[in-house]
Order: C-alpha cells, then sequence, then structure tokens
C-alpha cells in the first residue's frame, strides 16, 4: 500500500508576518512569489546594485504600500539587512537562524573571491 500525504490545512491558511517597530506586516509566501524571489535572486546584478535587490524582494513580499512605509523609516543598514533575511526565511519557511548562517557563508565568499 502506499503512503499517503497531505498538507496541513492550516500551512494553507496561515501567513507569516514579520513586525517592525509596533506594526505587523503580512509576508506573501505562495508558491508564485517564491518562484519571482528565486528568480530576483538568481539574476546576475548586470550593474543593478544588491540593495536594489534587496528592495525588489521585499516589495515583492510585502506589497508596495508595506514597503514604502518600510523605506521611509530609513532603517540603518545592518536592521534593514535582518529585516530582508526574515522575510526570506519567512517565505521559504526556513528558520531565520539558518537564513542567517546562510546569508554569513555568502558574504564571506564573497569576500575570499
Amino acid at each position: 500500500m502506499a503512503k499517503l500525504y497531505t498538507l496541513d490545512e492550516k500551512l494553507l491558511a496561515d501567513t507569516p508576518e514579520i513586525r517592525v517597530g509596533d506594526k505587523m506586516y503580512p509576508v506573501d509566501n505562495r508558491q508564485k512569489t517564491v518562484k519571482k524571489l528565486m528568480g530576483i535572486n538568481a539574476k546576475e546584478t548586470n550593474g543593478q546594485q544588491v540593495s536594489e535587490q534587496m528592495d525588489e524582494v521585499l516589495k515583492l513580499a510585502l506589497g508596495p504600500k508595506a514597503f514604502g512605509e518600510i523605506d521611509r523609516m530609513d532603517l540603518p543598514f545592518p536592521a534593514y539587512q535582518k529585516l530582508f533575511e526574515l522575510v526570506m526565511a519567512a517565505m521559504t519557511g526556513e528558520d531565520a537562524e539558518e537564513m542567517e548562517e546562510r546569508f554569513q557563508q555568502v558574504k564571506q565568499q564573497g569576500n575570499n573571491a
């Protein structure tokens, strides 16, 4: 007899959220959005700054209105980078600490190149 796997209904209905200050922002973690995210991350930079790619991902994940609110906060870059990591983790279902470790490894590889 074959094994039967099902998705937990909760997984389909729950939307991850990120809190910035006192405000909560839902993160779009639908498969089509994550595929677009992967496309952005896979693109050659072709002169596009990494910060511009981060902006593009955050707009996609949070929506233009929420992105605008966060952009107007003018966060320090380390906080913005941490927000980016948290959003990526929320979109992919990965643990935030694992995501941070992966970003650190990529950063170190870039410094060694």
